[in-house]
């Protein structure tokens, strides 16, 4: 390289390992983790994430299929139905951690139990969810917002750490003057007003972004509709039709110009019988298109994860080969809602912390060793035949250790254990300090039991 090339790449600040390198090479390696120079972590997108253009263009296919697309359009609703159901209520055993999640979720601001739907269908939607909290200066309390993974122009993280991410940059009208938002793992979040928050889906290991759920499935959605508007044509061209009159050829003329307008629908027409008429209708040739149409839709609802009768198609299966079909998607669907139950939960505890760093005297700190066991959660259940057969199972195995306790009547270790297995197959498993509490309480009014007998026996008089 000449020396007005080595200088331009000096002030350019590219590294003198990179000056071999083409200008595509360099810009390729620009936004590629390169583990020499900044350890991997320094790029905002990292080695499985697609580039940003793809990111966008996703992002707008799946949104745009979403408003236009009935198909896509309840897939996601089919996501969100199962995930949210009748509502999802947060509660905590924690005093102070319960006080905030009521003033929190029902702030004027906020209305979480309004907002559950729109946030579930975003996640599903473009794969990432972005929530902002605004924290008030004088009430510590947190008011929600929320960022659309369009304005995202990149995600910052720790250096040597990349899921630790640090702040997060928003497009702005100026091309020049980004936004950075920074995130609570952010050495100086304390003193920011505002603060991101990051939620994914669909995100392979290594990567920073999530995907869409309709990300496997826009192509044939493209396709189908395609499809359907070519077989719509076809049909509105089979209804054309041409009148065709048959006349001597020196009548030509006048039978042409009494017949420039067509005659109306019911018209009587009387002709001798040297004019003849006849219908011509065009002749296409189109092959069945159903079982085409049925491969695409079986591609589509493979992409989605939910049987055809969930979209209201209910071809030629039985009820059990249905429920069997089923099974599958409610598993995905109960993971999704464990996902969403957690991060509900996780607003919440930042926007506690964010409240405790300025007014610790009304909100006492929580330990982080603590949060497994801080949040209780209510959700709708995501197969409801799971009941019936835990009820079944529940009620067998209550009647066999019915008999078991009466043969051992006297082992607080056995019905202990009996009652551990009983309720884990009722689907309502409990602590050990539960299981104790319970054991001590009905092993009192046992022995209470026992001394009202026994007083009651030495009160009868010999003569009984």
């Amino acid at each position: 390289m000449s020396w007005r090339s080595r200088l331009a790449a000096r002030i350019m600040g590219i590294p003198r390992t990179e000056l071999h390198l083409s200008e595509g090479a360099r810009s390729a390696l620009a936004v590629s983790p390169n583990l020499i120079s900044d350890d991997g972590w320094r790029s905002h997108l990292r080695r499985h994430d697609r580039d940003h253009a793809d990111i966008r263009s996703q992002y707008d296919d799946a949104l745009s299929a979403w408003r236009k697309n009935p198909l896509a359009w309840r897939i996601i609703q089919i996501t969100t139905d199962y995930t949210v159901g009748e509502g999802i209520k947060i509660s905590s055993p924690d005093k102070n951690m319960q006080h905030f999640i009521e003033k929190f979720w029902f702030h004027p601001e906020n209305r979480l139990d309004l907002r559950l739907e729109s946030m579930a269908e975003e996640l599903a939607r473009s794969g990432d969810l972005f929530p902002l909290l605004f924290r008030e200066k004088h009430t510590g309390m947190s008011l929600l917002r929320f960022l659309t993974k369009d304005e995202v122009l990149k995600i910052e993280t720790k250096k040597g750490d990349w899921e630790k991410e640090t702040a997060v940059v928003q497009a702005t009208d100026d091309p020049t003057n980004p936004k950075r938002w920074v995130t609570p793992h952010h050495a100086q979040a304390k003193r920011y007003k505002a603060v991101a928050l990051h939620y994914q889906v669909n995100k392979p290991i290594g990567a920073m972004f999530g995907e869409s759920d309709l990300a496997t499935v826009l192509p044939w959605l493209q396709r189908y509709s395609r499809m359907l508007e070519d077989r719509v044509r076809f049909h509105w061209a089979t209804r054309l039709f041409l009148w065709m009159v048959r006349v001597p050829r020196n009548r030509v003329a006048e039978k042409a110009e009494q017949y420039r307008l067509p005659p109306e629908a019911g018209s009587i027409i009387v002709h001798d019988e040297s004019e003849e008429w006849s219908v011509q209708t065009p002749v296409i040739r189109g092959a069945d298109a159903a079982p085409d149409l049925k491969a695409v839709r079986n591609m589509i609802d493979g992409g989605s994860g939910y049987p055809p009768h969930w979209r209201g198609e209910a071809t030629d299966v039985n009820l059990a080969t249905a429920q069997a079909m089923q099974e599958p998607a409610e598993r995905h669907l109960a993971r999704r809602q464990n996902y969403f139950i957690w991060l509900l939960q996780d607003i919440t505890y930042q926007a506690y912390q964010r409240a405790h760093q300025v007014r610790p005297q009304l909100w006492p700190g929580i330990e982080e060793n603590r949060y497994h066991v801080l949040f209780n959660s209510a959700a709708p259940d995501v197969s409801r035949t799971d009941n019936h057969v835990l009820a079944q199972a529940t009620n067998q195995l209550a009647a066999a250790f019915q008999s078991i306790n009466e043969q051992y009547p006297n082992s607080d270790t056995l019905r202990k254990l009996l009652l551990k297995v009983l309720l884990k197959f009722a689907g309502e498993q409990q602590d050990e300090d539960v299981l104790q509490t319970i054991m001590d309480e009905t092993g009192e009014s046992i022995r209470q039991n026992g001394r009202v007998r026994e007083g009651f026996l030495n009160d009868i008089p010999e003569k009984s």
